[in-house]
Formats: C-alpha cells, sequence, structure tokens
C-alpha cells in the first residue's frame, strides 16, 4: 500500500513539476511580450509585472516537494562529505523530521494569514488590484505539500528518489 501511494505522490510531483515549468515559460513570454511592446510600440503594460511577481510565489512552493524527492535541492557538502555513511544517514532522518516541523508551522501559519485575508477581502495595492487570497493560499498548501514528501522521506527510510532522472523536468 505505501508503495502504491509513494506512486501516486510521485506521479502528482511529476505533474506539479511540468505546471512550474509552464509557470517560467509563461513569465518569459510575458516579460518578452512587455519588452516588445514599451521598445517598439511605446506602450508598456500594467500586468506583466504583478503576474509574475504572484508566479514567483507559486514558483517557490508548487515544484518544492519535487524538488526534495529527486535530491535537486541547494546543499553544502562541506561538513556531511566527511561523516560515514551511517552517520549521513541519521543526520539526514533528523534534517526530515526538522524540515516536517517546520512545514507543519508554516501551513498552519500560512493557512491563518491567507485565511485572514480572504475573510477580510484584502487586495494587493498594485495596478491590477487582485486580491491576496489566491496568491497567499499557495504557501500552506505547499507547505503541506513538502511536509508530505518529508514524512515520504522518513517512512521510506531512504532518500527516496535521490537518483537523477534522465529528461527531468
Amino acid at each position: 500500500m505505501l508503495d502504491s501511494l509513494n506512486r501516486a505522490f510521485d506521479r502528482t510531483n511529476r505533474v506539479l513539476g511540468y505546471v512550474s515549468a509552464a509557470f517560467v515559460v509563461t513569465m518569459a513570454v510575458t516579460v518578452l511580450y512587455d519588452v516588445l511592446a514599451r521598445m517598439l510600440f511605446a506602450a508598456p503594460t500594467i500586468w506583466v509585472l504583478d503576474i509574475n511577481e504572484y508566479l514567483l510565489v507559486y514558483l517557490c512552493f508548487v515544484p518544492a516537494a519535487w524538488i526534495l524527492m529527486n535530491d535537486h535541492h541547494v546543499k553544502v557538502e562541506i561538513v556531511t562529505a566527511r561523516l560515514t555513511p551511517a552517520s549521513q544517514g541519521r543526520l539526514r532522518v533528523v534534517t526530515d523530521f526538522l524540515g516536517l516541523i517546520y512545514c507543519v508551522v508554516l501551513a498552519w501559519q500560512g493557512w491563518v494569514v491567507a485565511w485572514h485575508a480572504f475573510e477580510n477581502g484584502y487586495r494587493f495595492s498594485t495596478a491590477l488590484n487582485l486580491p491576496k487570497f489566491p496568491v497567499l493560499v499557495i504557501i500552506p498548501i505547499g507547505a503541506a505539500w513538502l511536509g508530505l514528501a518529508f514524512a515520504v522521506r522518513i517512512l521510506t527510510g531512504s532518500r527516496a528518489h535521490a537518483a537523477p532522472e534522465k529528461g527531468g523536468v
């Protein structure tokens, strides 16, 4: 049963990785559009900066679990490289527990902030004047999903999917 849940988690993470890649492409295309509109037609947009700022928040949280499960996050190994494999494994379990605790607190507090923004109808003070909730809600959702990734790593007792993927996202 754990294997089938792990496979479903992997498939979902892969989809989220592709969604994140689509966000990057969208950001690049909209910035290019804005530059061309500004330079060729002297008609800058009012929406590109706002949309890209919001997508940047999503890019921090949507692919986080995929990055963790594929061991693609930034690491400083100056100390851990000197440890024995057994010590590295114990340290990984400790850091996974700390990561899980952090994600639980971030999801909880992120939800408190996002819900408060929703209840009070908070909006960004920008040209688009968009509501804050759709941007803020990805923080608790992403933190919870990343926390689930830490839990999967703890339950599987290994780096789960540390081998690099062919083709990647």
